[in-house]
């Protein structure tokens, strides 16, 4: 039904808004959003360095510098459901 009325409006000419899914809005972001984003991306370049030490260098401290990733990722959800 929904792809019928698509296509009556491209006919019609009308454009529809685009409606935005995949994001809350600004004030329902929480208090901790920005401490939130800083801890992913920690935990995605320290996963990656993480990575590289462990298949280039030493597993054992790569090994160690995952842990740390995680330490970052359980921060990050902490705060996640504490809002």
């Amino acid at each position: 039904m929904e792809e019928i009325d698509n296509i009556a409006e491209e006919e019609s000419g009308i454009a529809k808004r685009p409606e935005r899914h995949h994001r809350k809005p600004e004030s329902d972001r929480g208090s901790f959003f920005m401490l939130r984003q800083i801890f992913n991306i920690l935990f995605m370049l320290v996963g990656v360095a993480g990575a590289y030490m462990y298949f280039k260098g030493n597993e054992a401290m790569g090994i160690v510098v995952f842990v740390i990733a995680m330490a970052f990722k359980m921060a990050e959800c902490v705060l996640r459901f504490k809002k």
